[in-house]
């Protein structure tokens, strides 16, 4: 890409950036702060993968097996998904990778920690709610007036098609913040199964592994977004889609920059 080596600057029109779709994530990294969203997906500066990133994805696809061998009707007996969960960690460490552990007995506390938590979902009664209709659903969605689609890949549709991410968490989630929190996510997932099968979820849920010394499962229930809240979603993918395809990128400080892995990066942006 031509510029990968480039430091962007704040609008360039000339150069137009044209992504072919649009996902909740990208959108929701653009609006964060733009210059990450440069230094991560344009440029594609790689930086070792934390440890919360790390363990948030091997969640994610061991739940992935989970649902997929209920759904298929296979074993999901613990012994089975412990060895689904250490091949997901192996691999992911590989292919993700390097972790930045402080040093082996970080790496062992934080695979016994992560694989406790797993289990506290297993045994909880959300397993057992309804069986899974979809696992890792890919969709999409037109979004009038944005030139793109929008695509997603929802964690788990239950039968009655409510839309289920997959969150992990270090502590208790408050109820409202995790609501505001993951708005565009859980709203695009509703317009995207309404577009693909013309009924509106009854519910668009977030389950939170929650990773204490007693691992914790809860779910947070959110009601279907009406026509306003639709409309506030649409709005901010039109302006994400206008930034990115005229490089408008730029640095938003705040407290995320004290943990941002792009300060240096974006540090010498700010002295170009």
């Amino acid at each position: 890409m031509a510029l990968m080596k480039k430091f962007p600057s704040e609008a360039s029109s000339s150069s137009a950036i044209r992504p072919d779709y649009l996902s909740p994530s990208s959108v929701k990294s653009y609006l964060s702060c733009s210059l990450r969203f440069f230094f991560e997906r344009v440029a594609q500066i790689r930086k070792p993968t934390t440890v919360a990133l790390h363990v948030g994805k091997v969640i994610h696809a061991t739940l992935q097996s989970f649902n997929f061998t209920r759904w298929r009707g296979e074993d999901y007996s613990k012994d089975a998904m412990e060895t689904a969960f250490s091949s997901h960690f192996q691999e992911l460490e590989k292919l993700e990778g390097p972790v930045d552990y402080a040093d082996e007995e970080t790496r062992q506390k934080v695979l016994s920690c992560t694989w406790n938590t797993i289990k506290a979902y297993m045994d909880s009664d959300e397993v057992f709610s309804q069986m899974p209709l979809g696992v890792e659903v890919g969709l999409s969605a037109s979004i009038p007036g944005l030139p793109v689609p929008v695509r997603g890949v929802i964690d788990l549709v239950q039968h009655d098609l409510t839309a289920v991410d997959y969150k992990s968490a270090a502590a208790k989630p408050d109820t409202g913040h995790a609501a505001f929190d993951h708005e565009l996510q859980l709203v695009t997932y509703q317009m995207m199964i309404e577009e693909a099968t013309g009924d509106t979820p009854p519910s668009l849920d977030l389950i939170y592994l929650v990773k204490t010394k007693t691992p914790q499962v809860i779910r947070v229930k959110i009601p279907p977004a009406d026509n306003q809240r639709k409309q506030r979603i649409t709005d901010l993918y039109k302006i994400a889609c206008e930034g990115i395809t005229t490089e408008r990128f730029h640095p938003q400080p705040g407290m995320q920059c004290t943990w941002c892995q792009y300060r240096k990066e974006c540090s010498e942006w700010c002295n170009k």
